[in-house]
């Protein structure tokens, strides 16, 4: 995307260079402006993992916090899907993996909210089921 527009870019005379949003620190800012405390959304891992790890699981967030995974009341220490995180902890942890320097990437952003689509990660071309990626569908604010 961003050859693209580059390129659609030089082709302009006085184009001003757009940055997409394809980034986790642009959209944890763009999801900050939006100032969203209360909201749901269905969280999906692509991993090698378990079945309740993996998902979809159904989250709600009350201010800022996960209080339910599909239905039931969360505690982060103690149950079968692994830590759910919020919007703002995904996106964290989207860049921590950018930071890493994987050989493969998929970002994709809403461009409303800034929160992930669908983004993956493969770590080591050398190395089979290194892989991640998360998926949120279904996002609603509450």
């Amino acid at each position: 995307m961003k050859k693209l527009l580059v390129l659609f870019c030089f082709s302009l005379w006085g184009c001003k260079t757009v940055e997409p949003l394809d980034d986790a620190s642009a959209n944890l800012n763009l999801w900050n402006e939006k100032k969203i405390e209360n909201y749901s959304f269905s969280f999906k891992r692509i991993c090698f993992c378990t079945v309740e790890y993996v998902g979809p699981n159904q989250v709600v967030v009350q201010n800022g916090k996960v209080v339910t995974v599909n239905g039931a009341a969360y505690n982060s220490s103690n149950n079968q899907y692994g830590v759910i995180p919020t919007i703002p902890e995904l996106l964290l942890t989207i860049k921590s993996h950018i930071d890493k320097k994987p050989i493969r990437q998929t970002l994709n952003f809403n461009p409303s909210y800034g929160y992930p689509t669908n983004v993956f990660f493969d770590f080591s071309e050398q190395m089979a089921d290194d892989e991640i990626g998360y998926e949120v569908t279904n996002f609603k604010i509450n």
